[in-house]
This record gives C-alpha cells, sequence and structure tokens, in this order.
C-alpha cells in the first residue's frame, strides 16, 4: 500500500513541476501590464499600453494562464505517464484522448438536460429565482475549459483519467489480435480503450458530480468554518506525511480543487488558494493575496524554523566538530531558505530522533501557520525562489506581521532544540561518538560493488550513478525508478538484495533512506537528484 502511495504521490508531482515557472510568468506579465504599476512607476499608459512591449508581457502572462488554467488535462498527461509502467509516450497521448472524451460526453449529456454556459451564470440562476449563495453554490459545479462546456471536475477528472489509463497501458499495451485488426493490437490498443473509458467517465460524473461537487463545496466550507483549529490541523497534517512523500495527497486538493476555496477574480470563478493566489497576481486590481492560502507558516518553517534548528545542532556539537557542522549546515540552510527544498536539514533530525519531528517540530509548525493567519500575512510560498515573482506586485503582499513573527518563532525554536538535544543526548551532527561498532561488519555483495563502483575510474557523476544502482542489488533488481524535487523514487522486485541505509548516507552521498512498504523506497539527495536521477537511468538503460 506504501508502494501504491509513493507512486501516486510521485505522479502528483508532475504537472506541479510547472506551477513555478507559470508563477514567474504571472508574476512578470501582471506587473508589466499593470496600469496601477506602470503609471506608479512614470510610464505614459497611452502609449505603452499599444507598444510591442505591453504585446510581449502579455503574451509572458498568458503563458503562466496555459498551466494554471489547464490543470485537468495536465494531471492527466502527468499521472498516466508517470504511473505507467511500459509505454509511457502512448499512455500520455491516450490519456489526453480519454480526457477529450470524458469533457465532450459530458457536454453532449449537460446540453441534452438543457444546461450550457449561458443559463448555468450565478446572474442566469438568480433570474431563475434561487438565491444569490444557492447560485454561487449551483454556478460552481460548472465550467468552460478547452472549449467544452462541463462539469467542473479539475484535477480530480484529471487525476481519474491518467490513473486509469495507466492502468489501461500495464494491462493492454502488448494485446494481441486477429491478423486482420492487427493494426490496432499492441500499444495501439490503448488509446481505443482510453476513448471508450473517458466516455464512460464523462457518464459516470454527469449523474455523480452534483453529488461530488457539492460534497467539496461541503467540505471547503468545513475547513473555513473550523476557524485556526482547522489551519493547525492542516499545516500539522502535511508537516507529518513530509517524511513518506505524501503530503501531495493533502496539499494538491487544497491549492487546486473546491477544497481549498473559491474566488471570484477578474468576473472569473477561481477555485484552490494556489491558483486563487495566482488570479490575484496576475489581476490589475490590487487586492492583497489571500491570507488563508495556507502558504505564509510555510515561511516561518524555511525562514525561521529550521535555521533555528541548524544553529541548535551547532552549538550542541563538540567543539572540535563545529567547523565540519557549519560546512554541513549552512549550504542546507541557504538552500531551504532559498529553494525551499527542506529534506536535508529535516531529514538530519529526522531519523536521529523521529519523536523530535512529530512530536515538536510538526506542532510548531501547525502554530506558526495558526499565528500567520490571525495576524494577516499574505504571501505566496515559504521561499525567496518563489516569493520574486510577487515581489514585483508588492502592493498583493503583507509581510509585515513577519517582522515579529520570525524572530519570536527563530528563539523559541533553538532554545527548545537546544534543550532537548542536550537533554536526551541527541546524536546530531557532531555529537557522534568517535568510534561505532555498527560499522564494524562484513560486506554484502551489493555494499562491495557500491564500494568498487566508487573506485572506478569515471568520472564522479558515473560514479556515483554506478554507486547507487551497485546499491540497489543491480539493474536487474531496479523495477522503477524516478525521482521528485528532492527524493529519488526506487521500486526493487527484492530488498533483500540492497545494502544497508548507512552505505547510501556515508559512500552514496544521500541525506537518508525512507523504506515504503516491502519494495518501495526513497533515496534523500536534495537539489541535485535530477542529474542524478538521469544519470541512473542512462546507465540502467531507460
Amino acid at each position: 500500500m506504501k508502494q501504491k502511495f509513493q507512486q501516486f504521490g510521485k505522479a502528483m508531482l508532475v504537472p506541479i513541476s510547472l506551477i513555478a515557472l507559470s508563477g514567474l510568468c504571472l508574476g512578470l506579465g501582471g506587473a508589466l501590464t499593470s496600469k496601477l504599476t506602470m503609471t506608479s512607476l512614470g510610464v505614459d499608459w497611452s502609449w505603452y499600453s499599444t507598444s510591442i512591449i505591453f504585446a510581449f508581457f502579455s503574451v509572458f502572462k498568458g503563458l503562466g494562464n496555459v498551466v494554471i488554467g489547464n490543470l485537468g488535462i495536465l494531471y492527466a498527461i502527468g499521472c498516466a505517464f508517470s504511473l505507467a509502467k511500459k509505454e509511457k509516450g502512448w499512455a500520455a497521448f491516450s490519456a489526453a484522448v480519454g480526457y477529450f472524451a470524458m469533457m465532450n460526453t459530458q457536454e453532449v449529456l449537460l446540453g441534452i438536460a438543457g444546461f450550457n454556459a449561458d443559463n448555468t451564470t450565478v446572474q442566469a440562476l438568480v433570474s431563475a429565482g434561487l438565491t444569490t449563495l444557492e447560485a454561487s453554490k449551483q454556478a460552481g459545479l460548472y465550467t468552460t475549459s478547452l472549449g467544452f462546456f462541463t462539469y467542473g471536475t479539475g484535477v480530480f477528472g484529471g487525476i481519474a483519467i491518467g490513473c486509469i489509463v495507466a492502468w489501461i497501458t500495464s494491462k493492454f499495451y502488448n494485446q494481441k489480435l486477429p491478423v486482420a485488426l492487427s493494426f490496432f493490437a499492441g500499444s495501439r490498443t490503448v488509446p481505443i480503450i482510453s476513448l471508450v473509458a473517458g466516455g464512460l467517465l464523462g457518464i459516470i460524473f454527469y449523474y455523480v458530480w452534483p453529488t461530488i461537487g457539492g460534497l467539496f463545496v461541503n467540505i471547503a466550507a468545513f475547513v473555513y468554518q473550523s476557524g485556526y483549529v482547522g489551519t493547525f490541523v492542516y499545516r500539522f497534517s502535511e508537516e507529518c506525511l513530509v517524511p513518506f512523500g505524501m503530503h501531495p495527497l493533502i496539499s494538491t486538493p487544497m491549492r487546486w480543487t473546491e477544497l481549498g476555496g473559491s474566488a471570484i477574480i477578474d468576473g472569473t470563478r477561481v477555485v484552490g488558494n494556489s491558483a486563487i493566489q495566482l488570479a490575484q497576481l496576475a489581476s490589475n486590481q490590487s487586492d492583497k493575496l489571500l491570507v488563508r492560502a495556507f502558504m505564509a507558516g510555510m515561511g516561518v518553517i524555511d525562514y525561521a524554523i529550521f535555521p533555528a534548528v541548524a544553529c541548535a545542532m551547532y552549538v550542541c556539537a563538540k567543539k572540535e566538530n563545529k567547523k565540519k557542522v557549519a560546512g554541513l549546515l549552512i549550504p542546507t540552510i541557504i538552500s531551504t531558505v532559498f529553494f525551499g527544498v527542506t529534506e536535508p536539514i529535516l531529514f538530519t533530525f529526522l531519523f536521529i530522533a523521529p519523536w523530535l519531528y512529530f512530536l515538536v517540530y510538526a506542532p510548531l509548525a501547525g502554530l506558526a501557520e495558526v499565528l500567520c493567519e490571525w495576524m494577516g500575512v499574505s504571501v505566496f510560498q515559504g521561499n525567496i525562489k518563489d516569493l520574486i515573482p510577487f515581489l514585483l506586485r508588492p502592493e498583493k503582499l503583507n509581510l509585515w506581521p513577519y517582522l515579529i513573527i520570525l524572530p519570536v518563532f527563530f528563539v523559541i525554536t533553538f532554545f527548545l532544540f537546544t534543550f532537548l538535544i542536550k537533554k536526551f543526548k541527541i546524536m546530531t551532527p557532531g555529537r557522534e561518538e568517535e568510534a561505532n561498532s555498527d560499522d564494524i561488519h562484513l560486506l554484502s555483495k551489493a555494499e562491495y560493488n557500491a564500494k568498487m563502483a566508487m573506485k572506478a575510474s569515471d568520472s564522479d557523476d558515473i560514479k556515483l550513478a554506478k554507486g547507487i544502482i551497485a546499491a540497489l542489488g543491480g539493474a536487474e533488481n531496479i523495477e522503477d525508478l524516478d525521482n521528485c524535487i528532492s527524493r529519488l523514487r526506487v521500486v526493487v522486485r527484492d530488498k533483500g538484495k540492497m545494502a544497508p541505509d548507512d552505505l547510501f548516507k556515508k559512500e552514496l552521498k544521500a541525506m537518508g533512506v525512507i523504506h515504503m512498504g516491502d519494495k518501495a523506497v526513497q533515496i534523500i539527495y536534495g537539489p541535485a537528484v535530477g542529474g542524478i536521477a538521469a544519470d541512473v537511468r542512462e546507465l540502467i538503460g531507460e
């Protein structure tokens, strides 16, 4: 089960890889096509609004909307591609086919029932006798996307199609047919079945989505009505899922579906807290970003809590080890603050003292999210890289409360971790004993092969990739290999053939190893994982 969750979590991250770029496009494009921004800079708007510069940045802004406005089909293609173990190209193509079939089927059925884009607006429904609240809920069920008038299944519809097509691909990619039909055999069978499956899913959604969509509205209402308790539970739960790589399962629906709320931005209904914030960024209106977007707490984590944990580790290290510990922690904190890569510092104390993570850090993160909401922090994400586009629209941000919140959480975290590390003799970096009897043991075959690979005459990158393959039990033991932002995600055929976790950390530059059931394993490498994964895939012939 954990293995399947790992693969599903990995699939969730595929479309998200475009979100940062879309934010940059929306930030630059929104700022440089805003009359308010440009006139405040002394630019003559009558000239500028007809210039080629304005046209260029309008296109640039539109590139960001391509991602945000089409998350459904992006998730369909991304999930199918990521989850399919064979014929990934056919899976991605078939997902697009299935998604179009689903959308078209819903449009046809809705048309037969008398619904269209004109008579399902809030204004039209109010004219028909509904209250404004009921009209808003009813109108929220529908959308027009990719030219289809349909139910707003969005990300959920895309995920459903992607998962179904991935399953179809695994079952029928090598399908045999009679000679007369041999042209349609093999991988060509997949899009044909996906077309039918998309139509069937469209029929199912036609009948069940009013109930499901209504449920989303009610769940979102519950989250918002639960106030600060809901805010704490959300942040606490997400942080508890991070070590297992399952946090996209809770963050993705909140960011891109009804669960994250809805708002009317420039006359368009937008759902999901991240989608709302990006739409607000692109808007010419000067309204502040959505406060209850569960983003501000991430800033406290990256700018205060983790730097304080690092300082506590440094202070608690033995005197003779402080220089080495500083060399380890400084680049780690830089990657956290600037790029939001938290795994290096997170796993540094998670593996040593899990209780410190779940009973101290996670509750602190939850409290930080609550305090930020209470003080009205408006911000996007929690690192400098993702904040840059929003700094171009400073009127939309409210960062002043950080001047109080960040120092407070830094001090609390620093003294709390310092006390606990010393009190319970936690072996954080620089506090380890000089000798460790656990390091004395006979080498397994995987360990031997990994060590030999690291001694080869190849480049350092190839040595590392070969060492990883050997430590995983060889290429023949690797069933599936991919990566997310910071982790190498692997499914092996036999875990008994793998080298011990210590070898990955001591010899193969890993920050940690997480086992996800009988076959799945995640190896933490931080920001460099993309290049490492590419080298490994090339060597094993993928």
